[in-house]
């Protein structure tokens, strides 16, 4: 039997920082970009969401959000209508945070279900759906446009560490914290 070998082209692969955007007092746990790479959302510790304006290199402050404990996770929908943000306090007392802000109109939605820290969810690829995470080991799934809760609570054994849709919407895939568990 014949053997083949592969040989994998080197490459120089060197990131450099671009621009440093100042602005947060603590951990950034979350960062998204818009689509059109102009814009960014990021989430931290300091319990704060914020916009950037990547071409000015600066905070766009109508865009900001304080919560009430920390922002774990940021995300912004394909379509660039949402932005989703969540998170929560890990230590008793326990809360949770889970907000939808609709960029053109800056209306913004919380959605109530999850008991403990949102830490990971997922935007469907029709921008209709949002997916959650949460220390309470639930996976829940919402309406972007009313907020509503449509399918769940689906339990896990363990705190989640991440949810996806598949791109026809017919399954979502949520992984354990741990990662020793994946649900399908």
């Amino acid at each position: 039997m014949a053997s083949a070998s592969t040989k994998v082209a080197k490459t120089k692969s060197s990131l450099a920082p671009s621009m440093t955007l100042k602005g947060h007092g603590n951990i950034i746990r979350s960062v998204s970009y818009f689509p059109d790479g102009q814009r960014m959302s990021s989430g931290s510790d300091d319990a704060t969401a914020r916009q950037w304006d990547l071409k000015e290199g600066k905070e766009i402050e109508e865009g900001r959000d304080v919560c009430k404990e920390g922002v774990w996770a940021v995300t912004v929908s394909s379509d660039s209508r949402w932005v989703v943000t969540g998170g929560g306090n890990v230590e008793p007392p326990y809360s949770v945070e889970l907000k939808v802000c609709e960029v053109e109109t800056g209306s913004m939605k919380k959605l109530h279900g999850h008991s403990r820290t949102i830490n990971c969810f997922d935007i469907s690829a029709d921008n209709t759906l949002l997916a959650s995470g949460s220390d309470d080991s639930t996976a829940r799934i919402w309406n972007l446009e009313t907020g509503k809760l449509v399918a769940g609570p689906f339990e896990s054994e363990d705190l989640l560490g991440a949810v996806r849709f598949s791109t026809d919407l017919k399954k979502l895939a949520v992984r354990s914290w741990t990662g020793t568990c994946l649900h399908q």
